[in-house]
């Protein structure tokens, strides 16, 4: 002991190591009282064996003992870690890995965990813990049609706002043109709220992204019809650029099927300015500030005269190809231009996709980054879990000891014919049902 300056990673180092012992401790504590009890329940120890795992205080190797009753064996020690077999990282290293790997490509995540942590991992660990959570999001998919049946309170929100529209992302697979892929994203919610000077909230914000754009809007559907009360007053409000995927015939689409009688549909006011803007770079200004003020207006008159003059100036056949087509588009599509004010509707929580997509953009473009179409597509998700605060509840939430009741669901019918357990087997008797009823609402729904 001296009077020097310390350096704090020194410091740092004896404290881990002091966590060490006093895991080593947990671990003797912890088997010594688990001992009588699993001998009251018939069974005998017979060895201890080594294992190395990574936890977020550091890299173990500690001893456990195993249990057999002569049919089953077990590992107490394992059990209490929360420590499944073959996987030599803990569950919250992998949950805190797997959160890093939604905001930081995966080389980085390396450096953060060795840097905080002191633990070094490599890129395939990061892989590794992204496979798992891949794992977990099937499973909470299959684990959300065989949930108890719960009294679910419908919102009644008298205007939902839904909006859409591709993300396009880089992807490295050879069979995808031009090497870019078109990720589907919408969001749902029922207005914006103001929280503080120049900063407004969504409320009751719920996305979907996907691969597919079809299976997408079935999940879109499917929420619709399962958390908003759909009555005759309900107003259904959407907004996108109308690109392929997102015209308005997919949103009268999406109206129909969920009984709603209201529905205002909008051309995006950021595409569309994008796309005037792009087309007449090469013209007068004018012709340019004519078309923002035919819209403005919603004058389809006054865009007819402006397109006119347009045409007028053209020189080459592929100029008037390329007219021809935003001209059919401008026209078919005008009423879509019109201001939310100009039906007396409020604007505000219309036009948000664009600041929507940039948690995904922000991790997934740019950088010279090339992903997998499976990659991305686990990525995208797990990045809007993250957004949610999710990633946890998917590592550690209680659906998961309840999920094992159903797996391997081939298994079902075993329990229904377990007379031990009858209650049990009528209370999933009549959640299969009600899964059964609730796929048959959605086929109907599309």
């Amino acid at each position: 002991m001296d009077q020097q300056p310390i350096d704090e990673r020194l410091l740092v180092g004896q404290f881990r190591r002091d966590n060490l012992i006093g895991f080593y401790q947990f671990i003797e504590r912890y088997e010594s009282f688990i001992a009588p009890i699993m001998r009251a329940r018939g069974y005998k120890r017979i060895n201890k064996v080594k294992r190395t795992v990574l936890f977020t205080f550091g890299e173990v190797t500690f001893e456990r003992s195993r249990w057999s009753n002569g049919k089953r064996v077990r590992i107490p020690v394992d059990e209490k870690l929360g420590l499944a077999k073959r996987i030599s990282i803990s569950k919250e290293l992998m949950f805190q890995i797997t959160r890093l790997a939604t905001l930081v490509p995966y080389r980085k995540v390396v450096e953060i965990v060795e840097l905080m942590y002191g633990i070094y991992i490599s890129k395939d660990t990061v892989i590794r813990c992204l496979n798992h959570a891949e794992k977990l999001l099937k499973e909470r998919e299959d684990y959300r049609f065989f949930e108890e049946s719960e009294e679910v309170v419908k919102e009644k929100a008298p205007i939902i706002y839904l909006e859409g529209d591709g993300v396009m992302v880089k992807v490295g697979d050879a069979d995808i043109d031009n090497h870019r892929y078109d990720l589907s994203h919408f969001v749902i919610h029922t207005g914006s709220r103001k929280i503080h000077k120049n900063r407004f909230e969504l409320q009751n914000k719920k996305e979907f992204v996907g691969i597919k754009n079809a299976p997408t809007r079935e999940k879109v559907i499917d929420y619709l019809y399962n958390h908003f009360e759909i009555t005759p007053q309900t107003l259904l409000i959407t907004n996108s650029d109308n690109g392929h995927g997102y015209t308005p015939y997919v949103f009268d689409e999406i109206a129909k099927a969920l009984g709603v009688k209201h529905h205002y549909h909008f051309w995006d006011s950021y595409h569309l300015n994008q796309k005037l803007r792009t087309y007449y770079k090469n013209f007068p200004d004018e012709l340019l500030d004519g078309a923002f003020e035919a819209i403005k207006k919603h004058s389809k008159k006054d865009l007819k005269m402006i397109l006119d003059t347009t045409e007028s100036l053209l020189v080459t056949k592929e100029d008037e190809a390329t007219f021809s087509k935003l001209r059919l588009k401008l026209l078919q599509n005008f009423k879509y231009t019109a201001h939310p004010n100009y039906y007396g509707l409020p604007h505000a929580g219309i036009g948000i996709m664009e600041s929507q997509h940039r948690k995904l953009t922000y991790r997934m473009k740019k950088r010279g980054m090339y992903w997998s179409v499976h990659g991305l597509d686990r990525m995208s998700r797990l990045i809007l879990l993250n957004t949610e605060g999710q990633i946890r509840d998917l590592f550690f939430g209680e659906w998961r000891e309840q999920y094992q009741f159903f797996t391997p669901l081939e298994s079902a019918d075993v329990y229904l014919q377990d007379n031990s357990n009858k209650d049990y087997g009528e209370r999933l008797k009549g959640t299969i049902t009600q899964t059964k009823d609730r796929k048959s609402i959605k086929k109907r729904l599309l």
